[in-house]
């Protein structure tokens, strides 16, 4: 085998599937062995960032690294938002570039000129900051170290994107390693002592709090954390990257938390006296912008493999554990066998329930008869939708309504663009549906802004009939844009609009010149009928939905202006719109009524 089929081979050995490719000349070679191979079929996208989008959504549904095949210089740029999309996230992607001749590469680095050849960049420089790690493949000799490592490094501790570079006189070169590679893995257990210890406060706590992120999802651990959750009666409150953690209906369910979250979870985490951090990095979306005072009163516990993230900037951590959560659980759950571990908090769990009972997020007002206002678009959706469906939301409004809106059903999974919130992240859904194989609806919401970021990728759409259900809330631009300059007095909005210029063409055309199904709504009493019609076809579906513009996301952390021009940030549990203060000071009281 030369270096690309070895590659190759060793990827369809690892119950790879699918990959995500766009052809060029400095890929030859791997690109020729890819097109050979009997069992990684691919996808070939009409730009790199979707590329490398695509693969990470494949990872996010199917659990293993996803593949993106790109050529160099100007398409290894290209794949920058999409790799740091996956960084951010923590979500398993393997990059494979091409490059110049492995001569030109080590003397633009080892010089440090800008240039050697046509379409030269040096990668190394561009991917080491967000990915876990580049690799240059310069030796045959060294092929099996390299993708064994990659491998390796993408999808186990905190999981995240890798870069492999191989020059172009390397890719076609004779393979001397020996097949299969072999490379040793370490593996951490956390002393049984420190799960003791957690089980023992949380057991003793009158209010003990589950803060449940992604992590439980990456480490596999969803049903380890349920049966946690049951033998210790703990409410949970989610991060929105951990929204599919636990079901809407669950008993233990609060709500979720963050910049955009609900009264009832913030409620919670303002009065809990302890409070167990699972699979969050405590971003300040999920703990707001004033994080000094972030659940200042409780005791808080984090388990985190990343030991970067065990010091957070301004967060008070009680205790800091280096560990990997399937681990804990699985030991937890071991001990929970045993009465003597076990827990009941049945007065904290009920008052916890009372508040998600009495503060909703989806509002009778919502629902109205002239226009379709889109938490009710969203709302409609979810409750159509059907268990194991995947839902998605692109960034802006769509994202923080379905982030508060959506309600989870068994088997279904939730992806919000996270950490890096790139507009036409929708092009990740490629993925999500190519790894679901029809099991099920994947679902998607975007903006009528950000589905121009990757327009492009409706050729895909059509060319594969990959049977994505895409909502698009037109709103004439940028409706989350429009609210943010509006809470900071800009007045009126600058670049957001149709009628200031911003370029959204009709979508209806742009559709139907793709070949693509397009279905259009614009009367709330024909909503339902419409989703309905939607969520029945085998095939890709453009849906515009006309949504009423001028919405305010709600509830919301939002910064008080002061009459000298400054803003300070309100307290992290009375959202806006703000609950009179004795109104608030009597919720807060039921907590702590024994």
């Amino acid at each position: 085998m030369n270096v690309s089929e070895y590659i190759v081979k060793y990827l369809e050995d690892q119950g790879i599937e699918h990959a995500y490719v766009i052809v060029g000349g400095a890929a030859l070679w791997i690109c020729k062995a890819l097109s050979h191979s009997e069992k990684l079929k691919y996808t070939f996208c009409n730009h790199e960032q979707a590329v490398v989008m695509a693969a990470d959504g494949y990872a996010r549904v199917s659990g293993k690294p996803g593949l993106a095949f790109v050529t160099n210089g100007p398409a290894l740029t290209n794949t920058i938002t999409g790799m740091a999309q996956a960084y951010v996230d923590s979500s398993p992607v393997i990059l494979i570039t091409g490059n110049s001749n492995s001569a030109h590469v080590h003397y633009e680095l080892e010089h440090d000129i800008r240039q050697y050849g046509t379409q030269d960049v040096k990668t190394s420089r561009l991917m080491e900051p967000v990915t876990k790690k580049h690799y240059l493949l310069d030796d045959p000799a060294k092929t099996a170290g390299v993708i064994a490592n990659a491998w390796q490094t993408a999808s186990t501790g905190r999981p995240g994107p890798v870069c492999i570079e191989i020059p172009i006189n390397i890719q076609g070169a004779d393979c001397p390693c020996a097949y299969p590679p072999v490379f040793p893995q370490e593996e951490k257990k956390l002393p049984a002592d420190n799960v003791k210890h957690v089980l023992e406060q949380l057991k003793q706590a009158k209010r003990p709090l589950v803060l449940a992120g992604q992590g439980i999802r990456l480490s596999d651990s969803v049903e380890l954390f349920h049966e946690f959750i049951e033998k210790l009666d703990l409410p949970v409150v989610n991060s929105r990257m951990g929204i599919d953690t636990i079901e809407s209906d669950n008993p233990y369910f609060v709500g979720r938390c963050g910049t955009h979250g609900s009264r009832p979870s913030h409620f919670a985490i303002e009065t809990c006296d302890v409070m167990l951090v699972l699979g969050s990095h405590l971003a300040p979306n999920t703990t707001g912008y004033n994080v000094e005072v972030f659940s200042r009163q409780s005791h808080k516990i984090l388990i985190e493999c990343d030991p970067a993230e065990l010091n957070k900037y301004g967060v008070r951590i009680d205790e800091a554990i280096e560990g990997d959560i399937h681990d804990f659980l699985t030991q937890a759950c071991a001990y929970l066998q045993d009465a003597e571990y076990q827990a009941k908090h049945e007065k904290w769990v009920a008052c916890c329930a009372d508040w998600k009972k009495r503060y909703p997020i989806m509002l009778d007002e919502y629902r109205k008869d002239d226009v379709i206002n889109s938490y009710d678009l969203v709302d409609t959706v979810s409750r159509l939708a059907g268990e194991n469906d995947i839902a998605a939301a692109d960034t802006g409004s769509s994202c923080s309504i379905v982030a508060q809106t959506w309600q989870v059903k068994k088997g279904q999974r939730v992806f919000i663009s996270g950490g890096l919130s790139a507009m036409g992240f929708w092009a990740t859904s490629i993925g999500h549906a190519e790894a679901n194989r029809r099991r099920s609806n994947v679902i998607c919401f975007t903006g009528d802004g950000c589905l121009q970021m990757n327009i492009q990728e409706f050729a895909t759409l059509a060319a594969y009939r990959i049977p994505l259900k895409l909502f698009v809330l037109a709103n004439d631009g940028y409706e989350f844009i429009r609210m943010s300059q509006g809470g900071y007095n800009i007045n009126p909005p600058f670049g957001a609009n149709i009628e200031d210029g911003v370029p959204i063409p009709k979508l209806q055309r742009i559709a139907e010149a793709y070949g693509l199904k397009y279905v259009h709504c614009s009367d709330p009493h024909a909503l339902e009928d419409k989703v309905r019609e939607v969520l029945a076809a085998d095939e890709p579906v453009i849906c515009e939905v006309d949504v009423e513009t001028g919405i305010e996301v709600k509830p919301r952390i939002r910064s008080i202006a002061n009459p000298d021009g400054t803003f300070r940030m309100p307290t992290y549990e009375n959202l806006y719109p703000y609950l009179d203060e004795e109104v608030l000071a009597a919720e807060l009281k039921k907590a702590y009524e024994e």
